[in-house]
């Protein structure tokens, strides 16, 4: 069945969502752009005009995950380490699609998306170049710290991810 009245950002989650159902029974390299689109119900036509490749449509996911976060996020004013309880709560929520990405071994694509995210604020004319490594910092302690956790299963809850994350800052870290 295609689909009609929908909007770019529904057919790109039609396509990812395919993607990820297939991506349960078999290995992303055999899935092909064909089966995607039947699945989603979206013509090869929309893949294409949306995407370039199918690691594309696991960044678009990533993404959209981490934009539901910071919609949440940027409308309080909240501790450092509420920020992370947050994050790593969210993060849980998806634990059984981020889980699936990481062990068809695309876990990299995370990093590509968080460094796109934070990265852009970073590239902002209007801040220090200290401001600026700070953003950096925190887009790789974030990563490196996601793949553990995913390496792990997740069996680790997001309270006890955000009390050791907390735990390993450097003594007078500012926020």
């Amino acid at each position: 069945m295609r689909r009609k009245h929908t909007t770019t950002e529904m057919m790109k989650g039609y396509i990812a969502e395919s993607l990820l159902i297939l991506m349960r029974t078999r290995s992303f390299e055999e899935i092909k752009i064909n089966e995607i689109t039947a699945k989603a119900g979206v013509n090869r036509s929309t893949y294409y005009r949306n995407f370039q490749s199918k690691n594309e449509i696991v960044i678009f996911y990533f993404k959209k995950i981490l934009y539901e976060f910071l919609e949440v996020y940027s409308e309080e004013s909240i501790s450092l380490e509420n920020y992370l309880h947050k994050m790593f709560t969210h993060f849980y929520n998806y634990k059984k699609e981020l889980l699936l990405i990481c062990k068809q071994g695309l876990s990299n694509l995370l990093l590509e998306s968080l460094h796109e995210m934070f990265s852009n604020a970073a590239r902002s004319s209007s801040l220090t170049f200290e401001e600026k490594c700070k953003k950096y910092y925190h887009t790789g302690g974030i990563y490196n710290t996601l793949l553990l956790w995913f390496d792990d299963d997740m069996s680790t809850t997001p309270e006890r991810m955000s009390e050791i994350t907390i735990s390993i800052l450097p003594k007078g870290f500012v926020q």
